[in-house]
């Protein structure tokens, strides 16, 4: 029997309501169409806007924001969504066919991956720090022996200001409840103006039932364990480094720049990518 990682609490959380969701299908195949993918995660251009055929996994897809968004960009890519949630896949296949892509979405939970499939490409962005091991749930990607990676996870220094100030607002305000965590989440994230989608955020970052955080120093040895070197990561906004101990020695600044965005007033998550390719 494989031995899985799944939090039932999670999936349940989010069958309730899926992340990134819309209340609509215009409203997310309108956001798909005006979000090239590359520029949010500028690591991809290198590989997808070659002409080559690659073939992708994204594992965890959610809603599906991501694997349609690459299928709508790039002609070249061949991409299939994994997620275990088939509320979450029941939407994105909607936007799928009113996009008429040929994304193909499968129903599983990612320790049951097991592929025979050669991929050039498999992301995990915002997923892995929401199982049960997350170590274990990079391992498992890795060892499907892909090309590349580009996996996201929340990190251990720029997420503490953003838990810190709604977790004093909750033994502040005990009787308030929900509602008024999420008016508060508002005041902050500004990007969406539709009702629902902004409020599978709110739910995802504020109220989510199990979440860990990451330092590069602490998953960096998995990758190198596993054949993989780094290539970039956002920690230094994707710019050029020559060791591990360059993004190591600086990663805590992220804390400051957390606290200076709530200072500010800004939405700040505290979400980290990380970029490798196989050795």
């Amino acid at each position: 029997m494989i031995k899985t990682f799944k939090n039932e609490r999670v999936l349940e959380f989010y069958k309730q309501l899926p992340f990134n969701i819309y209340d609509n299908v215009e409203e997310a195949t309108k956001n798909i169409k005006k979000n090239d993918p590359t520029k949010i995660y500028p690591p991809l251009k290198e590989i997808l806007n070659s002409k080559k055929k690659i073939d992708i996994l994204d594992v965890g897809c959610g809603a599906g924001w991501f694997a349609n968004s690459i299928s709508y960009f790039f002609n070249n890519a061949n991409v299939i969504g994994l997620d275990f949630n088939s509320v979450a896949l029941e939407f994105t296949n909607s936007v799928k066919k009113r996009l008429n892509l040929k994304t193909n979405f499968i129903e599983k939970d990612l320790f049951e991956l097991d592929s025979k499939k050669k991929y050039n490409l498999i992301t995990s962005l915002g997923v892995l720090h929401h199982t049960n091991n997350c170590h274990e749930g990079l391992k498992k990607i890795l060892m499907q022996d892909p090309d590349y990676v580009l996996i996201g996870l929340y990190h251990k220094y720029g997420r503490k200001p953003f838990l810190d100030y709604f977790d004093d607002l909750k033994k502040k305000f005990p009787e308030k409840g929900e509602n008024f965590l999420y008016e508060e989440y508002k005041k902050l994230d500004k990007r969406s103006a539709n009702e629902k989608h902004l409020k599978s955020w709110f739910k995802d970052q504020v109220v989510h039932p199990h979440e860990t955080q990451h330092s590069f120093e602490e998953i960096a040895p998995i990758f190198k364990n596993l054949n993989y070197e780094i290539k970039s990561t956002s920690l230094n906004r994707f710019s050029n480094f020559k060791d591990y101990n360059e993004i190591i020695d600086k990663e805590k600044e992220w804390y400051d720049y957390g606290k200076k965005q709530l200072g500010n007033n800004l939405y700040f998550p505290g979400f980290f990518i990380i970029f490798a390719k196989k050795i």
